[in-house]
């Protein structure tokens, strides 16, 4: 199951709003992944948390 940094989940656009939008703000995207379950890996950069897809998966959910 691939995992996302909070980076590449803004960039690529996988976590959305109640409009069905990608969030605008990465800081946002950050708040929103606040308290959600992660798993910290080394990358080339450094430590970084890391969020599986089903997580995101139920974060979208609650808008339908």
């Amino acid at each position: 199951m691939p995992t996302y940094t909070i980076g590449e989940i803004y960039r690529l656009g996988l976590l959305k709003n109640h409009k069905g939008e990608p969030y605008s703000a990465k800081a946002t995207v950050s708040k929103e992944l606040r308290g959600q379950p992660y798993t910290i890996e080394q990358t080339p950069f450094g430590l970084s948390k890391k969020y599986s897809e089903d997580t995101i998966t139920t974060l979208n959910k609650r808008w339908n």
